[in-house]
């Protein structure tokens, strides 16, 4: 019996292994697919081409040797302009570059109170330059909760995108109904629950 004890032990821990590495493997699949996604900066649009100038015709009739010399070079000038309109084309502009449409994007990230038994619902926080969230009067958002600790957790940029991280709170800080350990990327419409607030993730 202790033999076949030992079997059936053994064959149900392989099995939570597999079932472990399945889930992180999965795990890091659907973070890199977000990442890829951000990243990928958009379509540049192409500049319209340049108007072609139409050269001016050549009169019918030419009077005499200098009128002839005049005709001569009217189409050289109409060339000559041509040249010059294409040089003077503007380069693309500032807002179409994909670095300034995404800095644009995440110019002004906020926190929505969507649930809380001590915020009025539908709070707007500004963390553009980062963010505490706990008890402590100095927090950036104060939260009278019995379950909040004094600094609980921040809100910060790392780089192009934004984290939220647990501060070693007692009761933790959960992300989507997930408890995170140390740092977590926030996504548009991502909820940070804190306690009995739950805060969304806005840009």
């Amino acid at each position: 019996m202790t033999e076949t004890g030992l079997i059936i032990g053994q064959a149900v821990f392989l099995l939570l292994l597999y079932l472990f590495i399945a889930f992180v493997v999965r795990a890091s699949t659907r973070a890199l697919k977000s990442s890829e996604l951000e990243m990928t900066p958009p379509k540049q649009p192409e500049p319209a081409p340049a108007p072609t100038p139409v050269a001016p015709a050549a009169p019918t009739e030419v009077v005499g040797v200098a009128a002839a010399g005049v005709a001569a070079a009217e189409p050289q000038s109409g060339a000559r302009w041509g040249r010059r309109k294409a040089k003077a084309e503007p380069p693309l502009s500032e807002a179409a570059r994909p670095e300034v449409v995404r800095a644009a994007a995440a110019a002004e990230p906020h926190l929505v109170v969507s649930r809380s038994s001590s915020l009025p619902v539908g709070t707007t926080y500004d963390v553009a330059g980062g963010a505490t969230i706990g008890r402590s009067r100095g927090s950036r958002i104060p939260i009278t909760d019995q379950f909040i600790s004094t600094s609980h957790a921040r809100v910060f940029r790392k780089g192009h995108f934004w984290f939220v991280e647990d501060l070693g709170s007692l009761n933790g800080t959960y992300v989507n109904g997930r408890r995170i350990s140390g740092e977590q990327q926030l996504h548009v419409r991502d909820e940070i629950r804190v306690g009995e607030t739950v805060l969304r993730w806005e840009e």
